[in-house]
């Protein structure tokens, strides 16, 4: 299965209303899980430079391979794990336009982006993603961390992504977002 199998420009009618309710926030993500008042929260787990495009998962322009700057976080509401991002940059693009990236620590890559009248978000996607993916199982709570590794087909989780981007002809940004079944409750 390549990664362009897996993307898609339409949320498919078959996944549940949750999942299409949350994937198919057209604002600040971060801001409408603030908005839930239960206590919102981005715990980073790895912000690190990696090889990329070597597998399935990731998003069309990214397929290519070669060096990416990587930061996976989990979203959390009321301590609960309700998202997992990943953002992805790569380090031969052009100009890079993102100089906030070290210093974000725990704050929300979105509400950066969101409060920038320059960056513009592309298009959504969307996928049924394997949970055994790397980046995905780095970021997995524990409790969902087993049955994402047991024998057998992996669970398949329901993501998001967009490419953003600042200026023309400079360096983009890629956010995966993976939306987990405890969303379900905030609806």
């Amino acid at each position: 299965m390549t990664s362009n199998r897996l993307w898609t420009r339409h949320c498919p009618a078959s996944w549940p209303l949750w999942a299409k309710e949350w994937a198919r926030t057209q604002g600040s993500l971060t801001r409408r899980l603030v908005g839930l008042g239960a206590g919102f929260q981005v715990e980073p787990v790895l912000q690190s430079s990696t090889r990329t495009g070597l597998g399935p998962g990731l998003p069309p322009e990214l397929t290519g391979g070669g060096m990416m700057r990587q930061r996976l976080v989990r979203l959390k509401v009321g301590g609960q794990a309700v998202v997992l991002a990943q953002t992805l940059i790569r380090m031969d693009g052009p100009v890079n336009d993102w100089r906030f990236w070290r210093g974000l620590g725990n704050r929300s890559l979105g509400s950066v982006l969101f409060s920038d009248p320059q960056v513009q978000r592309g298009a959504l996607y969307f996928a049924r993603l394997p949970a055994n993916q790397a980046w995905v199982v780095k970021l997995l709570p524990p409790e969902l961390r087993q049955p994402a590794l047991r024998a057998g087909p992996a669970p398949l989780w329901f993501a998001r992504c967009a490419r953003f981007s600042r200026k023309p002809h400079r360096t983009p940004l890629w956010v995966m977002e993976v939306f987990l079944p405890q969303l379900e409750t905030y609806l």
